[in-house]
């Protein structure tokens, strides 16, 4: 799909550094780090005993109104072509949440061995459920972007991502699941150890990177998808290499007390989870401060990033 917004070619992206021949598959170690944070992982040897929560409520009436915009144009410019039909609020915050991720790369690192590694891509897992019932089937994917993605790129992905779940009733995660429960429990034990060991290591297959969701660079659940309006907390994993989680509730109506009397605002509950030893307090101030910059001022998710960030 062309990006009215940008006129770049895929081969005009925003440089990102290349992964080397020996390094990990998920990342490589960052050596530009005060010896004190290097100390970090080993006095907080858990991915879930190192983990910060952080929630709050922000502000969401920009966002309503650039969703509003946004669909009205899309209807007026209609494209058959274009696989986005609608734009929608969980295709606004995976946007969001990539673009934060690009500009705040040290949230995307994370902590194995005890060393702090970046990791090469962004990666985002999220689920999608079929269809809304107690029973209904649910599947957990995670989906590679470009650092330097707007939200039409971030569209075309997760389009594919969600109409081949509701479509189709194929599930890698969920097929070897099955598959897996049909063993003992001694051979079950056996398979996850070598899941585990081999991302201890570095260099875990392609095929079993595309079944374990925890090896990914953040989680993220929209419960405003499901009508929850207050998001819960969520702990981290200790398996895998996800640094954050991060959970979104329903946009909802609240009432303030301003200078002009009681005004109604559109407001969205954020909770987020982090792994506390990939970078310091004020680093995660900083990078909130960004979210809700560009809550705020959605409009700079129309375009790509002409440069990125490297962290080394």
């Amino acid at each position: 799909m062309t990006n009215d917004n940008n006129n770049s070619t895929d081969t005009e992206r925003a440089y990102t550094r290349k992964r080397k021949r020996w390094e990990r598959f998920d990342g490589y170690r960052v050596k530009n780090i005060p010896s004190f944070q290097k100390l970090i992982p080993f006095t907080m040897r858990t991915r879930v005993g190192s983990t910060n929560y952080f929630e709050t409520t922000y502000d969401a009436s920009e966002i309503v109104k650039y969703i509003d915009e946004k669909n009205k144009k899309l209807k007026e410019n209609f494209d058959p072509n274009n696989p986005i039909k609608k734009y929608n609020y969980n295709q606004f915050f995976m946007a969001l949440i990539v673009r934060m991720f690009a500009l705040r790369p040290r949230l995307n690192r994370f902590v194995s061995r005890k060393n702090i590694y970046q990791r090469h891509n962004i990666e985002v897992a999220y689920t999608v459920k079929k269809e809304f019932s107690d029973d209904g089937f649910q599947s957990t994917t995670v989906e590679t972007f470009e650092r330097d993605s707007n939200i039409d790129d971030i569209g075309d992905i997760i389009h594919d991502s969600i109409k081949g779940v509701k479509e189709t009733t194929d599930d890698n995660t969920g097929d070897f699941a099955d598959f897996l429960f049909k063993l003992p429990n001694f051979v079950v034990s056996f398979i996850i150890w070598i899941f585990d060991a081999t991302t201890y290591i570095g260099y875990c297959p392609a095929a079993l990177r595309k079944i374990d969701v925890m090896q990914s660079s953040v989680l993220f659940t929209n419960v405003g998808s499901i009508g929850l309006e207050k998001a819960p907390h969520h702990h981290l994993y200790d398996r895998g290499t996800g640094s954050l989680l991060i959970s979104v509730g329903r946009i909802r109506k609240e009432k303030y007390e301003t200078d002009n009397g009681i005004e109604e605002r559109d407001v969205v509950d954020f909770k987020i989870s982090m792994d506390e030893r990939i970078a310091d307090g004020f680093y995660f101030v900083k990078s909130f401060d960004l979210l809700k910059d560009i809550l705020d001022n959605p409009q700079q998710l129309d375009n790509r990033l002409k440069e990125v960030p490297i962290d080394e």
